[in-house]
């Protein structure tokens, strides 16, 4: 019998009756291998490819379940729910061949998706290096989806146990949400990561949902007149120049760095200049619409897992507008591959930003506050979601906030609280209703107070207050319980509130819980730009 690890390849000669002899293999999916975390309480989907009409045994402790492979040469078969464990082994069997899993455990699985705040892996968020030193959680596993632009491309991997010596290559943001989890839990933790820095939403969903909708068809479109008649080898070209410019810029980084480890984003970008972006458009970017849907994602579906966690949106603030469709048309589509319309989405509202060029311009283009504003609309009118609120996590012309330990922790909240069902405050305190006032001011009343309202810093900032007229002015304000009293000079009869409604400023207002209240505007005026 020949023995492998699962997600290897086994190539043997096989009789095509009569036919001139040719190579098949038996493989399981690359998402089974050595340490991997099974999602518990749930039926568990083990699939691969094999000589197709052949006999395929799957065994996972004392359970064995057979399946034949099909035509196409594919394999699936269902085992059934198990609770949280470890020390477990799953074996594929077929035609003499033996895929084994060793060291399997039995416990909660999330999917991360996202740009490149997902992506920042431990090692660099603040206090990276003690945070990795730290990290010794055999309950906590990873498995870290392979970045592959093309199918073609070769995409093994395997998941890893967390400790000090492979822990700085998992997503920070998800560390700390899998560590807090684990400890409240009390089972193991694993993480499917799946991302790629500065891409749009439109990577992450088929070609046929981006269809479904103007907005993901604009996408498609939009791409489609960039690539134009360009070919594959142009855009290799092009991407050749590209690489050497970007190479360039990452040594200048890399030595300054070596010189000062703490230097700040904001030094680098004056120094070395700014990361050059975008990439080239082409039919082989990874950047295009639906690629990585098909190279990454559609790798480890329907492997079984309890739910999504989602960092994403920096990309697509410029088409802020439709972001509401679009994120309702990827939960929609990662739902169905996962085949489960209620699994839980966890996303993160993105925090405030501003770059320098923007500041020194006196820029505001509200297209950060549009964006949270989106995902807050998705957190209310999309069933099973949950919203993690960072106005206070934002850096100053740094799109990559290092802080991902309270971003991972707000993300557990979220699953704490409506996953698990724990009594913990996990929502940020949100406009409830507005009324003017008799002194000519505005009564704000918040829910979601944990007990109350509380100001941090010398005072209440970040609200505005406009009349009819629309034009905003800056309010002063005072906290009484779960409601806020506010006044502007300028504003005699308010009829419109905002606050934090803008690319990058203070956040004052939080809740007894320490989490910081949501943006909110009550006005729909047009926002330019």
């Amino acid at each position: 019998m020949l023995t492998m690890q699962a997600g290897s390849v086994a190539e043997v000669l096989l009789d095509g009756g009569g036919a001139k002899p040719r190579k098949c293999r038996l493989t399981a999916s690359a998402v089974f291998s050595n340490h991997m975390v099974l999602q518990r309480q749930k039926p568990i989907p083990v699939w691969g490819q094999g000589t197709p009409g052949a006999q395929v045994t799957v065994t996972l402790a004392d359970e064995r379940k057979t399946t034949v492979v099909g035509p196409d040469g594919c394999w699936y078969l269902t085992l059934a729910p198990r609770e949280a464990g470890t020390g477990l082994t799953l074996t594929v069997e077929s035609k003499g061949q033996q895929l084994t899993c060793t060291d399997v455990a039995v416990g909660e699985v999330w999917f991360a998706g996202g740009q490149s705040n997902m992506e920042l892996p431990l090692r660099d968020c603040k206090n990276g290096r003690r945070e990795v030193a730290d990290s010794d959680y055999p309950s906590i596993r990873f498995y870290n989806v392979p970045q592959r632009a093309v199918l073609d491309e070769e995409a093994e991997s395997t998941w890893k146990v967390c400790a000090p010596s492979t822990s700085g290559d998992m997503s920070a943001v998800a560390y700390f949400f899998a560590r807090q989890l684990s400890q409240t839990q009390g089972v193991p933790v694993g993480i499917i990561g799946c991302y790629w820095g500065g891409t749009s939403i439109s990577c992450w969903m088929s070609r046929q949902q981006l269809e479904k909708t103007a907005a993901g068809q604009k996408y498609l479109n939009d791409y489609a007149a960039l690539v134009g008649d360009k070919t594959d080898e142009q855009y290799a070209a092009e991407m050749e120049r590209y690489n050497a410019e970007y190479q360039a810029w990452q040594a200048r980084i890399d030595q300054r760095r070596a010189a000062e480890p703490t230097v700040t984003w904001p030094v680098l970008n004056e120094e070395c200049g700014l990361c050059p972006w975008p990439q080239p458009a082409g039919n082989q970017s990874p950047f295009r619409p639906a690629g990585l849907y098909e190279t990454m994602v559609q790798r480890v579906t329907p492997y079984a897992i309890r739910g999504f966690l989602y960092y994403q949106g920096e990309e697509d603030e410029a088409r802020h507008a439709t972001y509401d469709v679009m994120m309702a048309s990827l939960i929609d589509q990662w739902r169905t591959d996962w085949r489960d319309d209620e699994l839980p989405f966890l996303f993160v509202q993105l925090p405030m930003y501003c770059s320098r060029e923007e500041y020194q311009n006196h820029q505001d283009s509200k297209h950060w506050a549009m964006m949270r504003d989106q995902q807050m609309k998705v957190s209310r009118t999309v069933a099973n979601t949950g919203l993690a609120v960072l106005t206070d996590c934002g850096e100053f012309d740094n799109i990559h906030p290092l802080d991902k330990q309270t971003v991972g922790h707000r993300l557990a909240l979220q699953a704490r609280k409506k996953v698990y069902g724990e009594d913990v405050v996990a929502d940020a305190p949100v406009m409830a209703q507005t009324r003017p006032t008799e002194d000519g001011g505005m009564e704000v009343r918040f829910r979601h107070t944990g007990g109350g309202l509380s100001v941090r810093g010398d005072c209440l900032e970040g609200f505005q207050l406009a009349g009819a007229d629309g034009f905003f002015y800056p309010a002063r304000g005072s906290v009484q319980a779960d409601r806020v009293l506010l006044h502007s000079a300028q504003v005699s009869a308010p009829v419109y509130v905002r606050y934090a409604w803008t690319n990058f400023g203070p956040a004052t207002l939080y809740g007894a819980s320490g989490l910081p209240a949501a943006p909110f505007r009550t006005d729909e005026f047009p926002i330019e730009g």
